[in-house]
């Protein structure tokens, strides 16, 4: 049960960055208060070669609220993490923490390599104002949290990504704190050590504490949080229960490429290499463009329409598929073998879409003759399923499946 009186405040805060070196050095020279008359003074020079990363942004949290941030890349979460736990200083604004709190914004921030894995536990226990005999008493069970006790009398230097997840996280999960910052830590790992983290995480909440979450994962938001803010370019976006915000943030998630004015061979596959993991191919045949209907509600088909170009290719195929908010790839519809033009459109219609309420990924693929990918692309468009279907078999899976009944 949460109090009225906040733990959490944040107001009207926006953080400023300088572009560049060079007069942008000069400038963050100058001390205060004389910096801010200067600002005044001259403004147009003072603010030249800046970006703001927080815009205005403004908040409580209770005390045993769990809040998740979402974002695009860049949209400031991790700023106004670093922010609200005393990393850098807002520009303007105020933010306040009460209690003691704990930030992991990086797993390894804090950690000396050339240290050891007992040494550095010390060494961040007392930095959170432990002892060392009171880290004494945890150093056994930060060992069996973090399944690495043959590692920590070793330099962490010499720490994988994962090892440095687990020897952060066991450090924090055995300190005693009122508000924890978690900043997408837990997509470093092994699937069993993250179910450890959610595991501890949730007992967290019951004890009543206060949560602040940023993921890029949706089903860890929607699972772990009951409040959401949306951070758009540093402002805040929409501030309210987790399941609408996710939903509208879902809906507005569309960052069509389109890459129908490339002509050339070199475009394309600078195009294909700027997405990253989203697409990949061996060319041949190219997605210019997709475009993804409205979500189906009462069993209407969704479309898919996909225009594409091919210079090599005679004949190929489409797929069609989707991707959950954990990242697990749920199957597709595929398209017979079919004759190419140079330029053409092809349309899906899946009836029924077999999804239960949740946020998906589409991706649409062309495939050649002999099963080799040409180009595969993982939109960035959500799909937002909302039925409103509340019957027991929604609780396991995503796909629905139909089956016959009878009684033996």
């Amino acid at each position: 049960m949460s109090s009225d009186r906040p733990v959490i405040r944040c107001e009207d805060v926006h953080k400023t960055f300088r572009i560049g070196i060079g007069r942008a050095r000069v400038r963050e020279m100058i001390p205060p208060p004389i910096d801010q008359r200067i600002a005044r003074l001259v403004p147009h020079w003072w603010w030249k070669d800046t970006f703001e990363a927080l815009a205005g942004v403004s908040f409580d949290v209770s005390a045993g609220d769990a809040m998740g941030i979402v974002g695009h890349n860049g949209a400031g979460k991790t700023t106004l993490l670093k922010v609200l736990a005393g990393v850098m200083e807002p520009t303007t604004g105020h933010s306040s923490v009460r209690g003691r709190f704990a930030a992991l914004i990086d797993v390894l921030v804090g950690f000396n390599g050339a240290l050891t894995g007992r040494e550095n536990v010390y060494v961040l226990g007392a930095l959170y104002g432990y002892t060392r005999t009171q880290m004494d008493e945890r150093m056994e069970r930060i060992f069996e949290f973090s399944e690495i006790d043959e590692m920590m009398d070793t330099p962490v230097k010499r720490f994988s990504a994962g090892m440095g997840a687990r020897l952060g996280f066991a450090l924090i999960a055995n300190l005693d704190f009122d508000v924890l910052m978690i900043d997408e830590v837990l997509a470093v790992g092994d699937a069993a050590f993250q179910r450890k983290c959610l595991r501890w995480l949730e007992s967290y909440r019951a004890d009543g504490g206060t949560l602040l979450f940023v993921s890029h994962n949706m089903a860890l938001v929607r699972s772990m949080t009951e409040r959401v803010i949306w951070l758009d370019h540093g402002r805040v976006t929409m501030d309210g229960p987790t399941a609408p915000v996710l939903t509208e943030y879902g809906k507005a998630m569309e960052k069509r490429v389109h890459t129908n004015t490339a002509r050339t061979r070199r475009e394309r596959r600078r195009i294909v290499r700027a997405a990253g993991p989203r697409r990949y191919g061996m060319g041949g045949a190219w997605v210019d463009e997709v475009h993804v209907g409205e979500a189906p509600r009462n069993g209407e088909p969704l479309s898919v329409r996909i225009a594409y170009e091919a210079d090599e290719l005679e004949k190929g195929s489409f797929s069609v598929g989707f991707i959950d908010e954990a990242g697990r790839e749920l199957g597709s519809a595929a398209s017979p073998l079919l004759r190419l033009n140079e330029r053409g459109t092809v349309t899906c219609h899946i009836r029924p879409l077999p999804l239960r309420d949740g946020i998906y990924f589409p991706f649409v693929a062309i495939v050649s003759e002999d099963g080799r990918v040409r180009d595969r692309w993982r939109l960035d468009r959500a799909v937002v399923i909302e039925r409103g279907s509340h019957d027991g078999g929604n609780a396991f899976g995503p796909v629905m499946l139909s089956g016959e009944w009878s009684e033996a």
